[in-house]
This record gives C-alpha cells, structure tokens and sequence, in this order.
C-alpha cells in the first residue's frame, strides 16, 4: 500500500488529543463514520465523522517531523485490523484477524470522553436517530 494517500492530522481534543492517520480507502461502512489510526492510543478507532472532523487540523512542522514513524505505526496496527464494512463491501483482509480483547468495565467517565471526541460504537448511533426523531 501506497503511504502517499494516507492523511496525517492532528486530533485538538483535550486530554485525547493525538496525531491521526486518516486513510480514505479504509472504509467504515457507514457514511456518518470515519477511521482514524490514534497515535497515542496506537489503533484505528471509528469516529462519528460530523463531530470529529472539526476537530482535526494540519499538522505543525514540529508535528510533521514524526510523520514516517507515524505512517509506520499505521501500517503495523493496519496489518491486524480488519474494517467492519470490508465483508459487506467485499474488500479482501489484510493481515490475520485482530484477536478478540480481554472484556473489561468501563467507567462513566471514559463515556464521556470518548463522547465528546466522536468515538462510535452501534449503540451511539441508534441513540443518536431516535434522538432526531423525537425532535
């Protein structure tokens, strides 16, 4: 895979704030989301792209410094991660099957971070329509 049309950003969200990898050929399956490859969490998290791409902006020359180990870090975690629309857009695997995570607990309070920055998960997004609905 070509490095050249990878997009490098950076992710201004506070204390989650990070330097992103963006690859437009990664599909989500769903329009209203988007990839990101989170440098300081080192994988590729779904987004809610009307939320996060406000919060994306070009990297600073200080930041674009570490662009080669960031690309790098992208194409190890890439290996490993196979997207949720691949199957139903008949996109091939890269890599073995991402094994499954230890289950662990979350807290309210990571909720609410990860909601502030657009982090998905299906729940989100049927709560999210049924909210426009309502209104």
């Amino acid at each position: 895979m070509s490095t050249n049309n990878l997009l490098c950003k950076y992710l201004d969200a506070g204390a989650k704030s990070s330097a992103v990898v963006l690859d437009p050929g990664l599909p989500t399956g769903n329009e209203q989301t988007i990839y990101l490859f989170h440098q300081a969490r080192n994988q590729i998290i779904e987004y809610r792209r009307d939320i996060v791409e406000a919060k994306l902006r070009e990297l600073t020359p200080e930041e674009a410094k570490a662009a080669k180990a960031l690309h790098q870090a992208y194409e190890k975690a890439r290996a490993g991660f196979t997207p949720r629309g691949a199957a139903a857009l008949n996109i091939p695997e890269r890599g073995a099957p991402a094994a499954a995570p230890a289950p662990r607990s979350r807290t309210s309070e990571e909720d609410e971070d990860e909601a502030d920055i657009g982090i998905v998960d299906d729940d989100d997004l049927l709560d999210d329509e049924e909210d426009e609905e309502d209104e």
